[in-house]
């Protein structure tokens, strides 16, 4: 048998094992997964249409808060992006926004961010993600003109007490 021959036998016998797992994890689920086949099972965490408008509103607010500032009133401006955080997230945030204060006073800084849209990614009655698109307008004294940035967010949400809160914001 040429060598040609067995590697091609080998691939054969590695698809068909492969098709054979496939079928097999179609038919059985992924372990540890349940099957839920309708939304009245005590396994199913649907959304609300009402859950979904929240998380977007509150992620659209987040991002605009969070990457929203000016040099004279910066304390400010993070005190209201920290509101809608969570005590995990907070602490990225502040670690992020460290260096920010001395060189926006020195550059004069001013970061504008408005969203112009949301798509949502996942919602739960616990969670959520939303895909933010963000155009941030940045002003100071090294600029000649403007800049404009135009960013994609990822922001995670979490049910803390009854309160939508960012879990996460990630720039994609």
């Amino acid at each position: 048998m040429s060598a040609v021959r067995r590697v091609a036998v080998v691939l054969a016998v590695l698809v068909v094992v492969a098709a054979v797992a496939l079928a097999w994890l179609v038919r059985e689920g992924s372990p540890g997964a349940t099957s839920v086949s309708s939304a009245e099972s005590a396994d199913a965490t649907v959304a609300s249409q009402a859950v979904k408008q929240e998380v977007r509103e509150v992620a659209a607010e987040a991002a605009t808060r969070a990457y929203s500032y000016s040099w004279d009133t910066l304390a400010e401006d993070k005190a209201q992006a920290r509101a809608l955080m969570t005590t995990a997230m907070q602490a990225r945030y502040d670690r992020t926004m460290a260096g920010t204060g001395t060189t926006g006073r020195r550059e004069r800084t001013v970061v504008t961010a408005e969203v112009v849209d949301t798509a949502l990614v996942t919602a739960a009655p616990t969670g959520a993600r939303v895909l933010v698109f963000v155009n941030r307008r940045t002003t100071g004294r090294g600029l000649e003109e403007p800049l404009l940035d135009l960013d994609r967010v990822l922001v995670s949400l979490e049910d803390v007490d009854g309160e939508w809160k960012v879990s996460g914001l990630d720039a994609l």
